[in-house]
């Protein structure tokens, strides 16, 4: 049964897990100051322990630590194990021998050892040693022929997991260590108070089942913390101040239907929810390893259409103000949270929030622009090739004749330009001392010379290469030969793309979807 029921931890599930013991322990005893829990991972010997301060296991609770569905703390408290399997569970997940010390108070110091011999054979006695007095108080977990290998990567990665996972606890005073480096709190409630369109919050009870009441508070609004390449937006959960899921964004909580939050997007990236359960853990909506929720769970269906209500809205916020995020929202660092009355919160009838801003169409310029800014900061001769992409949509929106003869050409000069910045500013790639001036003008008199010299270093696709040949044929008919030749809007959008192909592949430039 231990074997079946572990295939869901890994490092980060395992560890938290012996963590929780120790938190809950706390809890229960009075929230006395001084918690210290240490964690010390091995990567050369592979071996993991688990350390704390919280009171210890009484020799009579001893059986606690390996009998699944048994658990010694009482009713009323909110704590975070539950189901009485976690930390057993967690300690033969993570390896194949695990000795557990302890010394309730001042009392007798034991010792309890589970390994695969105890697992495999058909008596489930334990035996309990009385060991040399360890330090009051304390608990000592070790693990040892570890089931999964864990790297220095994997030990950086838990430093900032446990920093997200335990913040509200560290605030408390908690001390969490890992490796001898306090873990230091992550928190998610940084918001912008934009003055029509602060963050709400709201307050309420629901109740799951048996009459047991959980606490809600939902809170929603825009951020100023957005790391792009992180997608640090979307839905929070925390069960007992533990966060459970951050970063959520799926169908459950209103993603993906275009009537709720629609797809994600970059354009709805500053809108955040943090939910917060708080109450007996029988009836918290997480799974069994709280590494996710049970979206079925009538806690978290009873919250659902608010919570969607929510994300819905600030993710259209996000949207309508993109045009000026630094403006419109990064500028507001202070205020207060607009808080939603109770019987409104819970209330079936869709909250009413304050009409959002009138959407206006950026012009492609400033959109190109905003998705380039870091790229046009670290390269600033990719700027002009960034603004000439955004005037190919202001020539097409001219009611002039020859339009696509102009944004063809336009097209054709921003890709030899292009190349030219390439090669000048790749220095790396094309030492000044071999490719002078004469050297450059002498590569530009032919583009096919242009071309041998880029893709000697950066590939481009034969059929992009194809494309760049047939349009500087069309060019060249349209400069040198007697006849003009027509360009339809199909072979203008063709160029575009093309174009924009190569400048990603050069600069690492990005061209949304017009």
């Amino acid at each position: 049964m231990f074997l079946a029921i572990i295939s869901d931890y890994d490092l980060r599930t395992g560890i938290c897990e012996l963590v929780d013991n120790a938190l809950d322990f706390w809890l229960t005893n009075g929230r006395k100051p001084g918690l210290k829990i240490d964690v010390r991972l091995d990567v050369e010997r592979q071996m993991m322990r688990v350390s704390d301060n919280a009171g210890g296991v009484r020799e009579d609770d001893a059986r606690l630590l390996i009998s699944p569905g048994a658990s010694s703390l009482r009713d009323g408290h909110d704590v975070i194990g539950t189901f009485g399997v976690g930390g057993k569970r967690a300690g033969v997940a993570l390896g194949e021998q695990v000795e557990i010390r302890s010394r309730f108070g001042r009392g007798k110091s034991i010792q309890v050892d589970i390994t695969n011999d105890w697992l495999n054979d058909d008596d489930w006695n334990i035996d309990i040693y009385e060991i040399p007095d360890i330090s009051p108080s304390t608990t000592t977990v070790d693990i040892t022929k570890v089931r999964q290998g864990f790297s220095v990567a994997d030990v950086d990665l838990l430093q900032t997991h446990l920093g997200e996972t335990y913040s509200w606890f560290i605030e408390q005073g908690c001390e969490i260590r890992l490796d001898g480096k306090p873990v230091t709190a992550t928190l998610f409630d940084n918001w912008a108070y934009p003055p029509e369109y602060p963050p709400r919050t709201a307050s309420f009870e629901i109740i799951p089942a048996d009459e047991k009441k959980l606490t809600v508070i939902l809170r929603a609004g825009l951020i100023r913390d957005r790391i792009p390449e992180a997608e640090n937006y979307g839905v929070y959960f925390y069960c007992n101040n533990r966060l459970i899921v951050k970063e959520l964004r799926t169908r459950d909580v209103g993603y993906f239907i275009s009537s709720e939050a629609g797809v994600p997007h970059p354009d709805a990236s500053l809108c955040r929810a943090i939910v917060e359960f708080n109450g007996p853990p029988e009836v918290m909506p997480w799974n069994s390893s709280k590494s996710d929720l049970n979206y079925n769970h009538p806690a978290f269906t009873q919250i659902r259409p608010r919570l969607i209500n929510f994300v819905s809205y600030f993710s259209s916020l996000s949207r309508r103000l993109k045009h000026d995020w630094d403006g419109a929202v990064f500028h507001y660092t202070k205020g207060e949270m607009e808080v939603v009355d109770p019987a409104e919160a819970t209330s079936p009838k869709r909250t009413v929030l304050p009409m959002l801003p009138r959407a206006r169409k950026v012009a492609r310029v400033d959109q190109l622009r905003a998705f380039n800014k870091r790229a046009m900061d670290t390269k600033p001769w990719t700027v002009g090739l960034v603004e000439a992409m955004g005037l190919i949509e202001v020539i097409g929106k001219q009611k002039l004749e020859t339009k696509n003869r102009a944004a063809l050409i336009l097209l054709d000069s921003n890709l030899e330009i292009a190349f030219k910045e390439f090669i000048v500013n790749r220095t790396d790639l094309f030492p000044p001392h071999k490719y002078n001036d004469a050297k450059i003008l002498d590569i530009f008199s032919r583009r096919s010379n242009v071309i041998k010299e880029v893709t000697a270093h950066i590939p481009i696709k034969p059929d992009i290469l194809s494309k760049i040949a047939h349009y500087y044929g069309l060019r060249n008919k349209l400069v040198h030969e007697r006849a003009t030749v027509g360009i339809t809007d199909r072979q203008v959008d063709d160029y575009r793309k093309t174009v924009e192909a190569v400048l990603r592949s050069l600069f690492d430039l990005r061209f949304p979807t017009p």
